[in-house]
């Protein structure tokens, strides 16, 4: 199994230092893997035309991008590493994707757990059964 790439994007609102938006990003994916990935980041307008930048991070480094994949889910609950299998299992039949979502303000501060709102969205790109690599990441 292999992970073809993996997909980080972060939305940093103008009440937002950015600083502390890449702190949170660096908790998810670790600081030593920061400069493993390619960083891009577009100015958008919000619903009442405030500023919003979105940040991208890619990767392409299958390695890299497993470690990254394991150590999420080694810190987030048991309930939602379930949770995200079962979600990952359903959805992956359809494209081999694995989508995380993780609450920015408790990355921040150093804690890993699912959220919808206001989230580090994560798109694992998958080659090969979505079952058996879980499987292999889970251990």
């Amino acid at each position: 199994m292999r992970i073809e790439r993996l997909l980080l994007q972060v939305l940093c609102h103008a009440t937002e230092d950015e600083e502390k938006v890449m702190k949170a990003v660096e908790n998810v994916v670790g600081d030593e893997n920061m400069f493993k990935m390619s960083i891009s980041s577009q100015q958008l307008k919000g619903y009442y035309s405030d500023p919003i930048t979105m940040i991208k991070l890619e990767l392409e480094d299958s390695e890299t991008a497993i470690k990254i994949v394991k150590n999420i889910l080694a810190n987030i609950s048991e309930y939602e590493r379930k949770i995200l299998i079962d979600e990952g299992l359903e959805k992956g039949k359809h494209g081999g994707k694995l989508y995380i979502r993780l609450d920015k303000q408790a990355a921040y501060r150093g804690f890993l757990r699912l959220s919808d709102k206001d989230a580090i969205r994560i798109q694992v790109d998958i080659r090969g059964n979505i079952e058996k690599f879980l499987k292999e990441v889970i251990g």
